[in-house]
């Protein structure tokens, strides 16, 4: 199958990129044609060209310059005649909606995959209409598609992301560290991106080491992101090392980041660096926003936490329930952590991801 996977944001870090390199591994029978917008990072790009036998096409699908939209969209249209694409997998909103437009133009089938909940959307209701089978990486987002957006169950696909496993696996955590230049102290890793609603789960975090540190209890605590928000995070690490010692450390993302999750005793976070640290078996305290929170992850809630991308309404997020799962995840065994990345590697792998895809392409 000839695909071209539609991705109107310039090409950085973060989930959807994440998943569409899980879908670009998986799809290594296929003939993948990538366009990413101007703006993108190319030494991502070069790395991505190198890994995968694919062909990345810069388009302007951002930003007010009509001319630039226009030749973009004929040139995508040429190239899609010109290599007989059969689909087009449009990854994001605007995406979505080029690629509407080129149905109109050349008849191309085309799907829609929903990695957040479109903050930005104006008229909801006319995505049911134009959009003809959505991809959801949670249930969560299939439930805003139906409450919100007015789309029927039938053209809702939940497909969890896809890890690859022989990436994010266990290995000894003291060599982990060794290979990081860090201590032997109790750790707490936190990986996102810093906008105003992930980036204020640092502060959260934050705040319950302060509790935790006024009962005399200290982690170190390594967060990894970039965005926006990166400077109130940054203050607010500052205040707390002036305070009580140099317990925190705000870093870029990191190229070698399995070895980040395997040097840990817990990760807090959500979505795909939840699923990748659980792979590398490791306690995660499952928190995307500063509102509710899943909580540590347990034997018992793994099926539950993997339907909504560990993003659930099941406590409320203070800096004493935050604390209270950060001591519960140090105490939790071995063993579990084994059958929980067991649970992981069964059910979150790339080969199921895109089977369904496939499954899913086949269908229109």
């Amino acid at each position: 199958m000839n695909i071209l996977i539609l991705f109107t944001q310039p090409w950085k870090t973060g989930g959807a990129e994440t998943h569409v390199e899980a879908l670009l591994k998986g799809l290594c029978t296929h003939k993948v044609f990538l366009a990413v917008n101007h703006g993108s990072d190319e030494f991502k790009l070069a790395k991505l060209k190198e890994k995968y036998d694919i062909e990345i096409i810069r388009i302007q699908a951002r930003g007010a310059n009509f001319l630039k939209w226009k030749k973009s969209f004929e040139m995508l249209k040429q190239i899609i005649r010109e290599n007989n694409i059969e689909i087009i997998s449009a990854q994001q909103r605007t995406a979505g909606i080029w690629a509407w437009l080129l149905s109109r133009d050349i008849n191309i089938k085309y799907t829609v995959t929903m990695h957040d909940p479109w903050h930005r959307a104006k008229f909801k209701k006319i995505y049911a209409k134009i959009f003809p089978q959505m991809i959801v990486v949670s249930e969560n987002l299939a439930q805003i598609l139906y409450n919100e957006y007015g789309f029927t169950k039938d053209k809702v696909n939940l497909i969890n992301n896809g890890v690859d496993f022989t990436f994010f696996r266990p290995m000894d955590k003291l060599i982990a560290r060794r290979s990081l230049l860090l201590d032997n102290e109790k750790m707490i890793l936190h990986v996102s991106r810093m906008s105003s609603v992930k980036g204020a789960v640092s502060l959260v975090i934050i705040d319950a080491l302060e509790a935790l540190a006024n009962a005399n209890i200290f982690y170190k605590l390594v967060i990894i992101g970039e965005g926006p928000f990166r400077k109130k995070i940054e203050d607010r690490a500052d205040r707390f090392n002036q305070k009580y010692g140099n317990w925190i450390e705000v870093k870029n993302f990191v190229e070698d980041i399995s070895l980040w999750y395997n040097a840990t005793d817990i990760l807090i976070g959500e979505g795909r660096v939840a699923i990748e640290t659980l792979a590398c078996e490791k306690p995660v305290v499952a928190i995307r926003n500063d509102k509710y929170f899943i909580g540590l992850i347990t034997k018992d809630n793994i099926e539950y936490a993997c339907r909504v991308n560990f993003d659930g309404k099941d406590k409320k997020v203070n800096k004493v329930s935050m604390a209270e799962e950060i001591s519960k995840a140090f105490k939790l065994s071995d063993v579990d952590s084994k059958d929980i990345a067991l649970y992981v590697k069964q059910h979150l792998s790339i080969d199921k991801m895109v089977i369904k895809y496939i499954e899913i392409f086949n269908r229109l």
